[in-house]
């Protein structure tokens, strides 16, 4: 989201923030959207962008020459893993052949990819843990890179999903704590490049994603901060469908009001629309639809 179209938008017009926010929300809550890039609900979201005469999809493109950064394949099916285009990373990664792959690093990054696509998709084989034990028992021996952190991820991912908890722990422990670390290095992690930037996040929200498994609903929640936190530090949208999800059943098993559950699905909609992530627009629909049946 090019938050820095819209600061010019209003500029032109001359607008002041006061004037621009009056009626809608706070100058504070539009103070914090043009200098930090924190993105409030959808509905102010609109309501500001009407206001200047233009919509929230007039922010998706940005006027400022993109910056010329050369992709290898592995990075571009990396790229759609975290959009959760699966069915395009799977056809790209099947191009690859991990024979011909000549840096260890390419190797691992081919393995954890391959061993998250089958996970995420529930495609689960004998050779899914095989991809990750690649890295953590042949290539990264010592652990002391991104990608045992990842291989981790997956691993207990993997056990969740097939309700092996105990052995799942085990793994998401070993994320959380490297997490831990990298916030310790806030200042030098905001530097990151933007596939390694996206790394991080991915393991915020997986590790929030078992925290509501494991029903310590605050922990998700504190999880699910750090991750809208992360996006607002680089305007990135592409994480906040499956945020607000996740949000949104948190709330419906903590009990929330129906008003907060119907915003956060509202908003996983439009957030997943906008970021074109079919799987949470179905997922959104379908539990909206289930929960205003309910209400």
């Amino acid at each position: 989201m090019d938050i820095q179209k819209f600061v010019q938008r209003r500029k032109q017009k001359g607008i002041s923030q006061v004037k621009l926010c009056d009626g809608i929300c706070t100058q504070s809550t539009l103070s914090k959207l043009e200098n930090k890039g924190q993105v409030p609900s959808v509905r102010i979201l609109n309501q500001l962008c009407q206001r200047l005469d233009m919509t929230i999809s007039d922010l998706s493109k940005s006027e400022r020459p993109a910056k010329q950064v050369r992709l290898t394949v592995l990075d571009r099916v990396e790229q759609q893993l975290m959009a959760e285009q699966f069915p395009a990373a799977i056809k790209l990664l099947a191009t690859v052949n991990v024979d011909d792959l000549i840096s260890k690093k390419m190797r691992m990054q081919y393995y954890y990819l391959k061993g998250m696509i089958d996970t995420l998709t529930s495609n689960q084989t004998a050779t899914t843990m095989f991809n990750f034990t690649q890295i953590l028992d042949k290539l990264d021996e010592e652990h002391q890179t991104v990608f045992s952190k990842l291989a981790y991820l997956g691993c207990g991912i993997l056990y969740a999903r097939r309700d092996h908890l105990g052995n799942a722990e085990f793994f998401f422990t070993k994320v959380i704590n490297y997490l831990d670390r990298a916030r310790a290095r806030a200042k030098s992690t905001i530097t990151l490049a933007d596939i390694q930037y996206g790394r991080i996040i991915m393991m915020r929200y997986y590790v929030a994603e078992y925290q509501a498994l494991r029903k310590r609903l605050a922990d998700s929640d504190a999880s699910l901060g750090e991750v809208k936190k992360l996006c607002a530090a680089r305007y990135l949208t592409l994480f906040m469908p499956r945020v607000k999800l996740l949000e949104a059943n948190n709330a419906i098993s903590s009990g929330e009001p129906s008003e907060k559950i119907s915003q956060l699905l509202s908003e996983a909609l439009v957030f997943a629309r906008f970021n074109k992530n079919s799987v949470v627009e179905l997922q959104a629909a379908a539990l909206k639809k289930q929960f205003s049946e309910l209400a």
